[in-house]
């Protein structure tokens, strides 16, 4: 080959490979302090019993599980160990086994072991506060790192959710703190956190902001990337939109989310929208717990699905950014049929029902929506529809007190009617009905009533190993909520978090109950 043509052939290679290049994912950077806006501020920090999903967003960068969800989350059972360095069930011994990781530290230094896992389980055993307590006989400390749980009777569900509902705490800081004084332990988790995970609280002021620093101690090596969250709460929509095109937040959620409208909008402007399969979707549900409610005529409640033009009002609603759903579950879940349809918009079906139920003047009711902007628009395009097709709503627009009050774990009385809220997607929608609809719950949503044969189908369920099993049983049990029209599902918004174009983010990949936060990093800006 003659030189010149050889340097040529160089040339073109080096430049092929510059342009490919530009292709490569830019590699994680160290450094910066990741500002975060979050739309509402945690009530308690660090005692299980007392937390609610917000408080439990908002200590992501601290706390650590046993167990997590995988991003294969429909497979294998969907978890996979975190602080648990190997998970085993033995169905036959009925046992669940944890082997906890070796020289995990907490943040003020003291050490994660077997005892302290079977205290943080304890605590939440002692406040009547762990789901499926009834399968729960005891556990024992066999050595400095295992633990093993005995059960009185076995169900699929008991590792993703024990292993999981408690995120570890420091023993030794609780105690210091408390002086065995349970009042003053539970005060003082209000505000004061002590976890494993990648970054230590440093300052907490309700309703202002979370301040957390680097654990330079974090157990994953090279691990995190950031040098600091700095999150600021801040509920304005308008206000929160204006930081972020002022460039002084990197990213908005979590804890809270940016509104659609606002989505949307920024990412028109450049923004980047970090989503997964996460969503909360939004259902009516309905009194069908106590027996003398109206709402046990089936008709009536069909006749509600059929008066509501959900992809218009999804439309409308979302900003393009939300789906209507013709059933629980979405698509892509565990029972989802592209076929099924059980009640598509008709108004004049909707007539028709009320008036076989004996209501041809129509049939008032209240619909009791949570306080913030977005359901009370929800809550008056639903009144509008149900009003149009002869029903005479009236909205209840609850404060947050009266509204989980009234929907969480009291039995609704006979002229209570209905109420807006969501329904989750967990690590698998088996998961997702055992925990939100089924006979043995995690929150009570007081207005949904079972029956025996419900009752039935579900401790089949919870025997299941083989996970083809589980899938299609999960397919029985979503047909007979739906066919029965015992919730009204309406629009699936997908879980985001907004976010300035040099920030990286795994945000969602596994759900609502975990963000790897050491893997999070910005690029020089």
């Amino acid at each position: 080959m003659k030189k010149g043509v050889f340097i040529t052939l160089i040339t073109i290679l080096i430049t092929i490979g510059i342009v490919f290049s530009g292709f490569a994912q830019p590699k994680p950077q160290y450094g910066g302090i990741l500002r975060v806006i979050g739309t509402m501020s945690p009530q308690m920090l660090s005692y299980v019993p007392m937390m609610g999903p917000q408080d439990r967003t908002a200590i992501f960068p601290g706390a650590e599980a046993l167990v997590d969800t995988t991003r294969e989350r429909q497979t294998a059972g969907g978890i996979e160990p975190v602080l648990a360095e190997k998970v085993v069930v033995d169905p036959k011994k009925l046992t669940i086994t944890f082997q906890i990781r070796k020289d995990i530290k907490f943040h003020d230094g003291s050490e994660l072991d077997a005892e302290v896992v079977r205290w943080n389980i304890q605590q939440v055993i002692d406040a009547k506060a762990l789901p499926y307590v009834s399968y729960f006989k005891g556990m024992k400390v066999v050595d400095k790192y295992t633990l093993v749980i005995e059960l009185n009777e076995y169900s699929n569900q008991l590792v993703p959710c024990w292993g999981w509902w408690s995120a570890m705490y420091s023993k030794a800081a609780w105690e210091k703190a408390s002086g065995g004084d349970l009042a003053k332990g539970k005060e003082w988790a209000r505000t004061n956190f002590v976890g494993t995970g990648p970054f230590m609280l440093k300052e907490y002021k309700r309703d202002v902001h979370m301040i957390w620093t680097k654990n330079p101690n974090y157990w994953r090596k090279g691990r995190p990337y950031l040098d600091g969250f700095e999150t600021r709460f801040i509920p304005d929509a308008v206000t929160a939109s204006a930081i972020m095109q002022a460039k002084e937040a990197d990213i908005w959620g979590p804890p809270g989310q940016a509104p659609a409208k606002d989505q949307a909008d920024l990412v028109k402007k450049g923004f980047k929208r970090q989503s997964a399969w996460p969503a909360l979707a939004n259902a009516i549900w309905i009194n069908t717990a106590h027996p003398k409610s109206k709402w046990q005529d089936k008709r009536l409640r069909e006749a509600l699905e059929y008066a509501i033009d959900k992809e218009a009002m999804t439309k409308a609603l979302g900003f393009g950014l939300w789906k209507p759903l013709k059933s629980l579950p979405a698509e892509g879940e565990w029972g989802y049929d592209p076929n099924y349809n059980p009640r598509p918009y008709n108004p004049a079906k909707a007539k028709e029902l009320l008036a076989e139920a004996g209501y041809p003047n129509g049939l008032k009711a209240k619909l009791l929506v949570f306080f913030t902007p977005d359901a009370r628009d929800a809550g008056t395009a639903i009144m509008q529809y149900l009003n149009a097709a002869g029903f005479q709503i009236e909205l209840d627009v609850a404060d947050p007190g009266r509204f989980f009050g009234t929907i969480n774990n009291t039995p609704p009385g006979p002229d209570q009617d209905l109420h807006l809220w969501i329904t989750g997607k967990d690590t698998n929608y088996l998961m997702t009905y055992m925990r939100w609809f089924s006979t043995e719950p995690f929150t009570d949503l007081s207005y949904l009533g079972h029956t025996p044969e419900q009752a039935a189908m579900d401790k089949e369920a919870q025997k299941l190993t083989d996970i083809k099993d589980q899938e299609a049983i999960t397919k029985k049990l979503m047909r007979y909520l739906m066919d029965n029209a015992l919730l009204i599902p309406l629009y699936d918004p997908p879980a985001a978090a907004i976010m300035q174009p040099w920030v990286h983010s795994t945000e969602y990949e596994q759900g609502f109950v975990r963000w790897q936060t050491e893997e999070v990093w910005m690029e020089k800006h």
